[in-house]
């Protein structure tokens, strides 16, 4: 009469089940998986940083943006109380120019109590650099940076007629929003224009 067999330890059976070598069909998924990933990893090939300003969803090219902080106290500067320019702040010890936003693209759609309660506690200083100047805004929210593919983009209706459209490069669908990409450069030379 022969002895049972000891019990093998859990170890050992892990040990075993890794390495076993896979069979044709589950090596042909395995590969057909990684395949799909590297593919849609390849057609994400553009990245743009997404913010909210009032109602508008917006993005700018992720390069352009140097930093997202708390938001902190804005310093007006005498004869300066309207227009694009809001005042300095200081961002790591270096004074930068802030400015509203909301006002070179005239969006003032007013926010309700509730969204404006979300929108202070989710309210974001973003920090871009450009062509050797560094300008901040406040974001009523913000997302940070997004890859797409860019056939995902749709082009901006000739109807829209308010003034962000004019800074608007292309319309990118994201989650249940429509955000509207951002020609830097030409939001650059508009912002310099306005302030000097």
């Amino acid at each position: 009469m022969t002895s049972p067999r000891p019990a093998r330890s859990v170890a050992s059976l892990v040990a075993e089940l890794l390495d076993r070598g896979l069979d044709d069909a589950e090596l042909r998924e395995a590969t057909k998986q990684v395949a799909q990933t590297a593919a849609s990893r390849e057609l994400l090939t553009r990245s743009t940083f997404i913010f909210r300003l009032g109602p508008e969803w917006l993005g700018l090219p992720s390069s352009v943006v140097d930093e997202v902080v708390e938001t902190r106290a804005i310093h007006t500067l005498p004869h300066r109380r309207e227009g694009v320019m809001r005042g300095l702040v200081n961002v790591r010890g270096q004074l930068t120019i802030c400015l509203a936003l909301e006002q070179l693209f005239q969006s003032s759609t007013p926010a309700s109590p509730v969204r404006a309660r979300q929108s202070v506690l989710s309210r974001r200083l973003v920090v871009v650099a450009m062509q050797g100047h560094r300008l901040a805004f406040e974001a009523d929210e913000v997302h940070g940076s997004h890859r797409f593919d860019p056939d995902s983009l749709r082009s901006v209706p000739a109807t829209v007629a308010k003034s962000v459209a004019s800074f608007t490069t292309d319309l990118l669908p994201w989650r249940d929003h429509t955000v509207g990409l951002l020609d830097a450069e030409l939001l650059f030379h508009a912002l310099g224009r306005r302030l000097g």
